[in-house]
């Protein structure tokens, strides 16, 4: 039975969707690493304010 397109809905529906699926993979996926350094070195930087300086070295009488 010959058929009136030359590829299925399917294929045609995939080639259509895929290209936006991958324009926002392509853009997520470095802004999804600039917020995990942020974070990273956000909580850092917070952990080095709170630290006191009697933490941060040892005194001499702690021997």
């Amino acid at each position: 039975m010959p058929r009136d397109t030359i590829v299925s809905w399917g294929t045609f529906a995939l080639f259509i969707l895929f290209p936006p699926l991958a324009i926002i993979a392509i853009v997520l996926f470095p802004l999804t690493l600039i917020v995990l350094f942020w974070l990273y070195y956000r909580g850092k930087s917070e952990a080095k304010l709170g630290r006191t300086p009697s933490e941060s070295s040892p005194s001499p009488t702690d021997t």
